[in-house]
């Protein structure tokens, strides 16, 4: 038996209906791994299994890739960041988002964006979406990268979000139809504000990670409090789990480090409370809802 649930990847199979797929679709949707001197060699080589394992359609990364903004200058967690994204890319198409922790720095507040984005694009058959569409005859797929004022210093600025989204036409106008749409942004807190949540009124899927499953010990449960959120509110609602949202859902994936080198030293050792997630998710004309979780 392992010491450590922090060495234990849990996987959570979703199963959502969707009409206009004409055969199965599969999403392979990975979160927050926060990637510095923590995250050690062996759990990217049990992502890379996995990722193997599943071969799916598409593999979707929802931002926070490296832990801050320092990680760019430093030659491990770089080749930890490729080994993992390149081996995405060897069997699926893949897609990344960035996060706040790749691109904003925690005491200065600054927008450091270019780095990380140029880091990404170097990387062979991998696609960063920084406010832009990825579109073939299969699927439609939207990645929208938060501003720094909507992530704040102590409130999420809801009136931000909207009004950077609306400069976008191309994220929520002219959207094909006729294929699963999915529209992928890091932090979902924009949902518990009516006005914001509208702009994603014609995606069937929205897939975000940025609240670490909050921080529930062994993965338990399918509800959607967890126990802190990173803004360290205590018992935040919508910040995990599978939920309706209209005609539509919205997916947070639980990520790979629920608590960062960035958090206090004294917090870190909860980490091995907490098992390394993601999501796999199946668009099907032929199935209902149905979620199961595994552990590998």
């Amino acid at each position: 038996m392992r010491i450590f649930i922090d060495d234990y990847l849990q996987v959570r199979y979703v199963n959502l209906y969707n009409k206009k797929v004409h055969n199965d679709l599969k999403l392979l949707v990975i979160g927050d791994v926060h990637i510095s001197d923590l995250v050690s060699l062996k759990k990217i080589k049990l992502l890379k299994k996995q990722i193997l394992r599943e071969k799916a359609d598409y593999v979707i990364f929802t931002g926070d890739l490296i832990d801050s903004v320092e990680e760019i200058n430093n030659k491990e967690s770089i080749f930890k960041l490729k080994t993992l994204l390149e081996s995405a890319s060897e069997i699926s198409k893949t897609i990344v988002i960035l996060g706040n922790h790749d691109y904003i720095h925690r005491k200065k507040y600054n927008s450091y964006i270019k780095e990380i984005s140029n880091l990404i694009k170097s990387i062979n058959r991998v696609t960063l979406l920084d406010n832009d569409i990825y579109s073939d005859n299969k699927i439609w797929i939207m990645g929208y990268t938060e501003t720094v004022e909507y992530y704040g210093k102590e409130k999420y600025n809801y009136n931000n979000f909207y009004e950077d989204f609306i400069k976008h036409d191309l994220l929520y106008k002219n959207i094909d139809e006729n294929v699963p749409t999915v529209a992928v942004t890091h932090s979902p807190e924009f949902s518990n504000s009516s006005k914001c949540l509208n702009l994603f009124k014609d995606y069937d899927l929205i897939l975000c990670g940025h609240t670490h499953d909050g921080c529930i010990p062994f993965g338990l449960g399918n509800f959607n409090r967890g126990i802190i959120s990173p803004k360290k509110k205590l018992f935040p609602k919508n910040t995990r789990g599978v939920r309706k949202v209209g005609n539509n859902y919205i997916l947070i994936t639980g990520g790979v480090v629920k608590i960062s080198k960035c958090a206090l030293k004294l917090l870190q050792p909860l980490n091995h409370l907490c098992p390394m997630q993601m999501d796999v998710v199946t668009l099907s004309n032929q199935c209902k809802f149905n979620l199961t979780k595994k552990w590998y």
